[in-house]
């Protein structure tokens, strides 16, 4: 393993970064470095990882793989950590709702499955991530400035210097504990916006078992996905 095989390690040079950050994300492995990082220091930084970084590897390798969904009767869709069939019926209205075991789409001619889908997740989400907000935000003892749901490409949630939250509506795919857990990351920001140790206190006062919480966003989190 070289620093310069980028098959195995992609080397990224940025101003705004002060320490040298890896990360695996699917079978690609990025480092992230300060721009006056020597290419002696990166070597170290990767020899000395290289354990965790074949370990992050064959981790990946053993997740289930995503699979571009078809939107047809019988695929298997995820709602508060529990999965359930999709049943669509032809109608003249267009409607989505939770029946037994099954999330049933009536879907009218020339309606979209996928769009009635995404439009129930998304007001769901919005419905669950305020109401738990809300409650969190009381036992914290913070007032978030808004609350906003919307669709991130690599982030589950945000808190801005103002103290405006927003999520990722895709969240409300995962059980709750892990919604918890989101909701508390955010809300501790109004008071700590960074992960410095006085954060991470303060998340855990509120959620002691956050770091499991925390691990399954982070092993199974790209399962999220339609």
């Amino acid at each position: 393993m070289t620093i310069f095989d980028k098959n195995l390690v992609q080397i990224i040079r940025s101003n705004r970064k002060k320490s040298a950050l890896l990360k695996v994300t699917d079978n690609l492995v990025q480092l992230v470095v300060p721009l006056n990082l020597s290419d002696n220091r990166i070597h170290e930084i990767i020899k000395k990882k290289s354990a965790w970084i074949k370990k992050k590897l064959i981790e990946n390798l053993m997740l289930p793989k995503h699979k571009e969904k078809e939107f047809v009767s019988g695929e298997s869709f995820s709602y508060l950590g529990k999965n359930y069939r999709l049943k669509i019926i032809q109608s003249t209205e267009n409607q989505v709702k939770l029946k037994n075991r099954y999330i049933q789409v009536s879907v009218s001619k020339g309606g979209s499955v996928r769009d009635l889908l995404i439009n129930w997740y998304q007001n769901l989400a919005t419905k669950h991530l305020c109401e738990k907000t809300n409650r969190y935000a009381k036992i914290i003892g913070v007032c978030p400035r808004s609350i906003r749901v919307k669709e991130y490409k690599s982030k589950w949630g945000s808190c801005s210097i103002k103290g405006e939250i927003a999520f990722n509506w895709k969240i409300i795919m995962a059980p709750h504990s892990v919604i918890d857990y989101l909701v508390v990351h955010e809300l501790c920001h109004l008071l700590e916006h960074n992960h410095s140790v006085r954060y991470w206190k303060l998340l855990e006062k509120t959620l002691p078992n956050h770091k499991e919480q925390r691990a399954w966003l982070k092993n199974f989190g790209q399962t999220l996905r339609i």
